[in-house]
């Protein structure tokens, strides 16, 4: 039988439409379409077709288990409904890995923190990869109090993380390009304590910090903004009135979300209501702030502010984790509550849920290789 010619072009358009679970074991098929599913140009474009549908992003639910110092990635589909429901667990995809702290999702990609060094993951391929320890100039044998941030830079097409010690006493900078090592990263012009995760948006980091000035007690909390491609700091001052925004007890008090491209700062909801502010004008560092109310229903709960927002709707998570476990979405404008729940997480079978603490931030599947260089 004589056989069938397909043009190229053709058979790349047919991939790019295909689920990663598919690209997986197709790239098996044939040695040319192994070179084409592993490019980091089919990569991006299969990436950038997913993101442009109208569908909404998956969520991935981190569980952070801090007594066996494991790390359960909870890939899960995100019900763009109006009213409750149910995830099952055949609709989840679970990876577990060896880390112990959840720094983002970045286009497919998880940075994540592993023993005393940081790892970067693809759930999606299940592709890992845990980079050496950072080697800080002052007392270098010392364990390093790290806090790392995940961005990437959409111009020169790479992954970066940002790594800032904690202590103020050691204040030094590295950065990592996915595919590389460490290095040192631009001193910044005001030297800074951070006090939340971080936020990508669009090429630049954000995170909450307090000034760190030796001299003098008033270190007023600012929000800092990274460059990814330039590696360059700039610094937006909170609205006045709020110069205290971080509460130095608790670095979980309030969140950075993506609003509408905007940075927003959101309180967790206490006592039934919580404020959100939102830096309309950057450069002018005008704010906007709008308090808002939860329903009766869930008015005696506390919350935990997570990064996603769809639609209007934040994603709250009860402080006390459920079981079984569940997300609640608060809508902007409507002020209405609803809940989803996801069955069959192995997490309360094995583990006290007071001894974990879960993290939900939106997550594309993708085909992203970490084998990017600089």
């Amino acid at each position: 039988m004589a056989s069938i010619y397909i043009p190229l072009d053709l058979q790349i358009n047919t991939l790019l439409r295909l689920p990663v679970k598919s690209l997986l074991r197709f790239r098996c098929v044939s040695k040319l379409w192994s070179s084409i599913i592993t490019s980091q140009y089919f990569q991006n474009r299969h990436f950038n077709i997913i993101t442009s549908s109208s569908a909404a992003p998956r969520l991935l639910i981190a569980f952070q288990d801090f007594r066996s110092g494991n790390l359960l990635l909870v890939s899960s589909p995100n019900p763009n409904v109006s009213s409750s429901c149910c995830v099952p667990y055949k609709d989840l995809n679970i990876l577990k890995i060896d880390g112990s702290k959840f720094y983002g999702s970045v286009r497919g990609l998880v940075c994540f923190r592993s023993r005393l060094s940081v790892g970067i993951c693809n759930p999606s391929t299940r592709q890992l990869h845990i980079y050496p320890q950072i080697k800080f100039e002052k007392d270098p044998c010392t364990d390093p109090w790290v806090m790392y941030f995940f961005g990437y830079d959409p111009v020169e097409d790479q992954y970066k993380v940002l790594a800032i010690h904690h202590l103020r006493w050691r204040f030094e900078h590295k950065v990592l390009v996915v595919g590389g090592g460490w290095r040192d990263a631009p001193y910044p012009t005001c030297p800074h304590v951070v006090q939340t995760l971080g936020l990508y948006m669009n090429g630049t980091l954000y995170y909450g910090a307090s000034r760190m000035d030796i001299k003098s007690p008033n270190n007023n909390s600012i929000i800092v903004s990274f460059d990814v491609r330039f590696e360059t700091f700039n610094i937006i001052n909170v609205p006045a009135g709020y110069e205290k925004m971080w509460n130095c007890s608790s670095e979980a008090d309030k969140t950075l979300i993506n609003y509408r491209g905007k940075i927003g700062v959101v309180e967790h909801p206490r006592d039934g209501s919580f404020r959100m502010w939102v830096v309309e004008d950057a450069e002018k560092e005008n704010w906007s702030m709008t308090t808002f109310h939860l329903p009766q229903s869930a008015a005696g709960l506390d919350f935990e502010v997570m990064e996603t927002v769809y639609n209007g709707e934040i994603c709250l998570l009860p402080k006390e984790l459920p079981d079984p476990f569940c997300l609640f979405y608060y809508n902007l404008k409507t002020n209405s509550m609803r809940s989803v729940a996801i069955k069959g997480l192995p997490i309360s079978q094995t583990k006290p849920f007071r001894s974990i603490f879960a993290i939900v931030s939106d997550h594309y599947e993708s085909f992203m290789s970490l084998e990017t260089s600089s």
